[in-house]
């Protein structure tokens, strides 16, 4: 009889949340709390469960990526990530990386300012431009086929939630406005080389990130002026109209 190859999973709640956002990530965490994934058992390169919803549902997760995955209900049954995967998941790593459950906080599909009105620090500095180093490779021309599109679209997805979360951890200060304004304009130019933003990922995130400078102005009324100074027009959208908008 061959033997299953036990693999630890290759993911943290983090990534979950990151790759699924807010709302589906409570609806899995929820799951998972009321104590509804039972039965776990390793499965080839992966694990399966029973997992009570409506009904019993029999789900199987990669161990190598949370969103590769089966499941019999009716989402599962069109080949999308549903609530089911996500809570076996979130189980998983709950059993076998219980150092690496930390929840993000903030929320990842808005903008959110710290409101600490100080100068940044060096580490803040260097953290943000690690994160949103990182955060850009998820941001990236597309020419492949259709049938990756999808896949694609999460991967932008995903970059905009890490642009957001690294945005909420910046002090509000003329340094930070900087550092928004620097992201808007690689955002920027990432749309004229060749980023497909057909349902509007990125043109949003630049949107959030304009808010946040709104957000600054809010908590510091005298950076009004010095963004107005320093914020350029985008060439790919005119994202820099929301500035202020609040003031109407």
């Amino acid at each position: 009889m061959r033997k299953i190859r036990f693999v630890i999973p290759q993911f943290t709640l983090s990534d979950i949340q990151l790759g699924v956002g807010d709302h589906e990530f409570k609806k899995g965490l929820t799951l998972y709390q009321k104590g509804s994934v039972n039965n776990i058992e390793d499965s080839f390169n992966g694990y399966t469960a029973i997992v009570s919803g409506t009904h019993e549902y029999i789900v199987c997760v990669d161990a190598l990526s949370y969103d590769r995955g089966v499941c019999n209900c009716y989402v599962g049954q069109n080949d999308e990530l549903c609530k089911h995967m996500i809570a076996l998941a979130i189980a998983l790593v709950y059993k076998y990386r219980p150092n690496e459950v930390e929840i993000i906080k903030h929320p990842l599909d808005q903008p959110v300012c710290s409101g600490e009105v100080r100068n940044i620090t060096k580490e803040e500095l260097e953290y943000f431009k690690l994160e949103s180093k990182h955060a850009m490779t998820f941001i990236k021309s597309y020419n492949g086929p259709s049938s990756k599109w999808f896949q694609y679209q999460d991967s932008l997805t995903k970059g905009s939630r890490l642009i957001l979360l690294a945005l909420a951890k910046l002090p509000v200060c003329k340094d930070s406005v900087l550092l928004c304004i620097d992201i808007l304009k690689k955002l920027d130019k990432k749309i004229l080389r060749g980023v497909d933003d057909s349902d509007g990922t990125v043109g949003g995130l630049m949107e959030d990130i304009v808010e946040v400078l709104n957000m600054f102005v809010r908590d510091e009324p005298e950076l009004e002026d010095y963004i107005k100074e320093k914020l350029p027009k985008g060439e790919a959208f005119d994202w820099e109209t929301g500035f202020l908008v609040f003031h109407n």
